[in-house]
């Protein structure tokens, strides 16, 4: 692969896993990652205007892969994944017009079709938006779009997952440690590393997330004044994705 191959991919990443709040072109969205199952079988996001121009937006969903540093990666124009969520999905509204300071809610629906394997399937929803500006005879110009890929996981029913902490360790004012998981699907959650005796929050990060095609992670946070209290290391699963998994370490 070229420098610019390299160079394209890891600029697709980036918008990836920075798709929170924000606006880009002023289009803000209101979820930064999606999750679907028989139970919990819609799901929505806002799509909301804050330019000074209407806007034209159309959502879709695209493959993606989970590549070798365990983050999201768009595949290959025309490629399709086993694990494809696509299939899975039906979207509403795929189009629409927003005025300024209009929004739109864009649904989601689970629908399983027959001989689909039970599993945990992967996607983005693709929310591009385009300025809509009228011309004179009531022509239309369209310009350039950015477009939000929010990351979307799809499960056909409950599947059990393990995990633990690797390797806790103390260097240079850092702590340095593993995280594993062991199963057929992904964790999202919360990692809070705490003082157990005054329940003070050291270092926090939330909407982690580890796929089981890259089942173990390792993170560093800085203790500051705190590397010589106790401490204790918790990943706390969130349940608005399909998990209640707890775990918790004591670090000396």
């Amino acid at each position: 692969m070229n420098i610019s191959s390299n160079t394209f991919r890891s600029s697709i990443i980036f918008v990836l896993l920075n798709c929170v709040i924000i606006d880009a072109y002023s289009i803000s969205i209101s979820a930064r990652r999606l999750y679907l199952d028989p139970k919990s079988n819609s799901t929505h996001i806002r799509v909301l205007n804050l330019d000074t121009q209407a806007q034209r937006c159309e959502v879709s969903m695209k493959d993606v892969v989970i590549n070798n540093l365990g983050n999201i990666e768009l595949t290959p124009k025309g490629e399709v994944t086993e694990n494809s969520a696509k299939p899975l999905i039906r979207l509403a509204p795929r189009r629409f017009t927003l005025g300024i300071n209009d929004n739109q809610l864009v649904k989601l629906l689970y629908r399983r079709k027959p001989g689909v394997k039970n599993g945990e399937y992967h996607g983005v929803l693709a929310i591009k938006c385009k300025d809509k500006i009228e011309k004179n005879g009531n022509q239309v110009s369209v310009t350039a779009a950015l477009v939000h890929n929010v990351p979307v996981i799809v499960r056909t029913g409950r599947m059990p997952i393990k995990a633990s902490f690797l390797s806790t360790k103390i260097n240079n004012n850092n702590l340095q440690f593993g995280l594993k998981i062991e199963g057929q699907r992904s964790i999202t959650g919360n990692l809070t590393l705490t003082n157990p005796t005054t329940e003070e929050v050291v270092f926090e990060r939330k909407q982690l997330s580890i796929y089981a095609q890259h089942p173990v992670i390792t993170l560093e946070f800085p203790l500051g004044k705190y590397q010589n209290g106790p401490l204790l290391l918790t990943f706390t699963e969130d349940s608005n994705f399909g998990g209640e998994l707890i775990i918790e370490q004591s670090v000396k």
